[in-house]
């Protein structure tokens, strides 16, 4: 019975008794620990509150410490001025040893994919090899988000050993002299070493880490969308990615595309999707979640940075279930953008007693409501003026279509065993 699905039993023994004795029989065999883990997930889902099981994806900030200064940065924009972060935050690290035992305790919920991106540049933790190194050991995957400034020939070969699952390289740029500009710190040599860097490990990989080049689109680069893509071809990546810049209010909202802009933006879209789509960028590079791109920006309010604003209110936010972020100072987030709203800090708790204390079931309460009125939401995004913090960009949008869809597929049959399950625990 371990190896077999509830369901195929259900099927087999239809046809010998009652459906609710067979139903009866199949609940029990549910609770005795033989449901398959496909099903945990959306048992918590049709909880509402609680989960069986640890995120499917968990983000790691390994520290708040970052060599660059992108000028749409919300942590290090030297336009932020008095807003940016301070030097005591920037600083902050997480442990070596309670990171090693935060992926113990990861793993042994069910969690196999990790990232490791955030606030600060995941390269500038001391320790952070020997921590990919662990998680590999545990056969998981790993993902991780970097400015590529600090990686060097012997660490490349390194990631490659390791087979590390996914890196995105943050470039904001198709050509030296504006990777120099949206970069203050770094210069056109910069720009080089990165290209560079990049097709080295491109060429010496079997076949991970795949590379993913990675865009974040304001009025200072939008007129290089098609050398992005072209840069991702030149240096061998798998993909290419766009996304919107969220803006600080009356800090770097200057960097918001004008009504102008906007269009010969969508304009340029359309061309580089018609070339792609045509196969005149090659046939290896991959555009990804482009049209969510255009989407976003054809949005009536994106000339407020409201980006998502049409979408949101579409389906529930499976965010609580999905995903988990932990912030280098041990903070743990329920989405990418609640850093207003800890709901409890690794440093003081093991995660498994975090993951279902009352403010992260509170949060799974409040975000799966496809009405998203209530005052709560205020506390999502960096913009604390704003009344609906999800409307500007959700970056958990691709963990929650996810979901959506593993729980829509599920049948009526399927639902009404797991709506029982759950009133006899």
């Amino acid at each position: 019975m371990k190896n077999l699905s509830v369901w195929k039993i259900f099927k087999s023994n239809l046809q010998k008794k009652k459906p609710l004795t067979v139903l009866n029989e199949a609940i029990d065999s549910v609770a005795s620990g033989k449901v398959l883990h496909h099903y945990l997930d959306a048992l918590g889902v049709l909880h509402g509150e609680y989960a069986y099981k640890g995120p499917v994806f968990a983000q790691i900030d390994l520290t708040n410490d970052c060599n660059n200064d992108c000028i749409g940065c919300w942590c290090n924009s030297p336009l932020l001025e008095e807003k940016k972060i301070k030097k005591d935050i920037k600083s902050q690290m997480l442990p070596y040893r309670r990171v090693i035992r935060l992926i113990d305790e990861l793993y042994k919920m069910g969690t196999r994919h990790l990232y490791f991106a955030g606030g600060g540049e995941p390269f500038m933790h001391p320790e952070i090899m020997d921590i990919i190194a662990f998680a590999k050991k545990r056969k998981m995957e790993c993902f991780i988000n970097t400015n590529f400034t600090l990686v060097d020939e012997k660490i490349i070969k390194e990631m490659v050993k390791l087979e590390v699952d996914s890196l995105t390289v943050s470039v904001w740029a198709g050509s030296p002299k504006i990777y120099a500009k949206t970069h203050p710190n770094k210069n056109e040599d910069t720009f080089n070493k990165i290209m560079n860097r990049l097709i080295f490990l491109n060429t010496i990989k079997k076949k991970l880490p795949t590379v993913k080049t990675y865009h974040v689109i304001f009025n200072m680069n939008y007129i290089e969308l098609e050398k992005m893509v072209e840069f991702a071809v030149f240096t061998g990546s798998e993909s290419v990615e766009f996304t919107v810049i969220d803006t600080i209010p009356d800090k770097t909202d200057r960097l918001l595309l004008n009504e102008f802009e906007t269009k010969d933006l969508i304009v340029e879209c359309l061309r580089v999707k018609e070339k792609y789509e045509t196969g005149r960028f090659g046939n290896k590079v991959k555009l990804l979640g482009f049209d969510d791109f255009l989407r976003r920006i054809s949005n009536s309010n994106a000339l407020k940075a409201e980006y998502d604003s049409g979408i949101i209110d579409s389906i529930p936010c499976y965010a609580g279930w999905a995903f988990v972020r932990i912030l280098a100072d041990g903070n743990v987030n329920s989405c990418l953008k609640s850093h207003r709203f800890p709901v409890g800090n690794i440093l003081n708790d093991n995660f498994k007693t975090i993951w279902n204390c009352n403010k992260q079931r509170m949060f799974r309460n409040k975000t799966l409501n496809i009405n998203k009125s209530d005052p709560f939401f205020s506390l999502i995004g960096n913009d604390v003026d704003a009344k609906m913090g999800c409307y500007k960009s959700c970056d958990n949008l691709g963990h929650n279509r996810y979901f959506h869809d593993k729980i829509s597929k599920l049948s009526d049959f399927e639902k009404q065993v797991l709506r029982k399950l759950i009133k006899i625990k």
